[in-house]
């Protein structure tokens, strides 16, 4: 059995993302590491109805993440506890150096975070930028032949292609199965996904507005010949 490591910046990235893939993994046998770099707690949203203030949102969110990674399978939570929306001024080489340690620890066969600029929010694409330096230095030191995946919004790989980072492969995994999974993860981020509607009420309409498919660029490592090993491909 392999073991992942996803690297995010906020609680709710592993779910909202990637959750049916992080729990295809779970369930598939593979342990599955997430490391979290802040506890989101300048963020905007309290929940639809408020059930935060800004002084108790980080004790909120942290919670809400726990119940997420239980429904998910998660075996390890690593907590950076860097504080929110700094991520992109951190000094770079020690925000790497956290990320790296984990690594170390867990020697992965595969690493899951954000593309550096394609993550859209500032520190997306730095923590994106910190996994990626700690992905060079682990696989520089170790002899296991580890990849680096990028969660992609959709399936356009051509926008990838324009950016510095090589593109292996796209790689779509069918979540169908570990949907209602993601499902509950989401609504485990009751604070942030109280907004969301499409998601909440009955369930079989809320999992029918969820899409079949996960998206990840395969960026370094070797190409893969049979793409499920890791992460399932849709054929």
């Amino acid at each position: 059995m392999a073991t992942v490591v996803a690297v995010f910046a906020h609680p709710d990235d592993e779910s909202f993302i990637c959750g049916g893939s992080l729990a295809k993994l779970a369930q598939d046998g593979h342990r599955v590491v997430l490391v979290c770099a802040t506890l989101g707690e300048m963020g905007r949203r309290m929940g639809v109805p408020v059930i935060a203030t800004r002084e108790s949102i980080a004790n909120v969110r942290e919670g809400e993440l726990r119940a997420a990674c239980t429904a998910l399978g998660v075996h390890r939570l690593e907590l950076l506890s860097l504080r929110d929306k700094t991520l992109e001024i951190q000094p770079e080489k020690q925000l790497a150096r956290l990320v790296f340690d984990v690594l170390e620890e867990e020697a992965p066969d595969a690493v899951i975070t954000f593309h550096d600029p394609l993550g859209g929010h500032p520190d997306h694409c730095a923590i994106g930028r910190a996994a990626t330096a700690a992905y060079e230095a682990f696989v520089d030191q170790s002899s296991k032949r580890a990849r680096l995946f990028y969660v992609a919004w959709g399936d356009d790989v051509e926008t990838y292609r324009r950016n510095p980072q090589p593109v292996v492969q796209m790689v779509t995994v069918n979540i169908r199965e570990t949907k209602a999974a993601k499902l509950a993860a989401f609504r485990a981020h009751r604070s942030q996904s109280g907004l969301n509607r499409s998601i909440w009420g009955a369930d079989k309409k809320a999992l029918g507005n969820m899409s079949d498919n996960e998206y990840f660029i395969l960026t370094q490592g070797p190409s893969l010949k049979r793409p499920n090993a890791l992460l399932d491909q849709d054929n």
